[in-house]
């Protein structure tokens, strides 16, 4: 298996040594020149929906949703200033040869399991606005694999950076439908959250990120009809959706890693998470009444459970 020979050292760097001054003055050089090399690589037609104008030589949080492999690579194409963006895909960090390109553009790697490690990258990103350079958030975690939800809950660092620095967060929203031609990305107005108590921010940046994505999918989506859709659509779709993580080569079956997103504590258990926990009664002829009906429930949370899919099916 191929193992990338030195990215993976930035998984272990700390706030002073992940990047050097130098580092960060010549991607700042660089990147108008990196971002046409970009652009010309994309292969599909990349469509600037709308595109607030930004301050020159200004820091900004760019927040941006996160639901296709093109993501990465449009983002650092057409934010207009060096940005480094936050990754959190191990996998991609230690076998795929491609995240070099990521890394001359500017990465910080963040173990999304990892509490400390969320701590420091967060520290990174803080020397990196305090730089002069500006830096890139997938707020949800990993892919939106949702089918009803157009942004899914956000992660605190946007606003924990907001807070830290004063900086201004630009949300970012970008459509691509599996195996089209074309790409649609908006660009915000900056939000300015100074002062501003956490639940309220997010709430404001979610709600701007799914009005942006609503937007393009109004404007850009592909209508379907009913008989455009399969016996069972919902298997349909995270079949689709295992298509579009599979245009990159992965070594390892990690998506629990790959696939998660934001829980919120405060909140009571969901009914997944409630009926999961019955995994160990034992059906008998004295409680079948009132517990099969819950295992049967439970088995189809697991049927259309996306990681689920994945584990089973992503090397058929």
């Amino acid at each position: 298996m191929y193992r990338n020979p030195v990215l993976p050292l930035i998984k272990t760097t700390s706030v002073e040594t992940f990047t050097s001054d130098f580092g960060l003055k010549f991607r700042r050089l660089i990147n108008p020149i990196y971002r046409h090399v970009l652009q010309l690589a994309i292969s599909s037609k990349v469509h600037i929906v709308e595109r607030y104008p930004l301050k020159k030589r200004t820091s900004y949080i760019f927040a941006a949703t996160h639901s296709c492999i093109k993501n990465v690579i449009v983002n650092m194409a057409y934010i207009d200033r060096s940005s480094y963006m936050l990754v959190g895909t191990t996998d991609q960090i230690d076998h795929n040869p491609q995240m070099y390109a990521a890394w001359l553009n500017g990465i910080i790697y963040v173990n999304r399991m990892d509490p400390n490690s969320r701590k420091v990258s967060l520290d990174k990103m803080e020397r990196v606005l305090r730089s002069g350079s500006s830096v890139t958030i997938f707020p949800e975690g990993g892919w939106n694999n949702s089918e009803n939800l157009l942004v899914q809950p956000l992660f605190a660092s946007p606003w924990l950076l907001a807070q830290r620095t004063g900086c201004e967060i630009v949300p970012i929203a970008l459509r691509h439908e599996y195996r089209a031609k074309d790409i649609y990305i908006k660009f915000g107005a900056p939000m300015n959250f100074a002062g501003i108590e956490k639940n309220v921010a997010l709430k404001t940046l979610r709600d701007a990120l799914a009005t942006m994505a609503y937007d393009l999918m109004e404007e850009y989506g592909t209508p379907l009809k009913r008989s455009d859709l399969g016996e069972d659509c919902r298997i349909d779709f995270m079949e689709e959706r295992k298509n579009e993580y599979l245009l990159t080569k992965w070594s390892q079956d990690n998506w629990d890693e790959e696939l998660t997103f934001y829980h919120d504590k405060k909140l009571p258990p969901s009914p997944l998470q409630v009926r999961a926990s019955f995994d160990n009664v034992e059906l008998t002829v004295h409680n079948a009444l009132v517990i099969a009906p819950i295992l049967k429930e439970l088995e189809e949370d697991r049927k259309y459970d996306f990681t689920t899919y994945m584990h089973d099916n992503w090397q058929k």
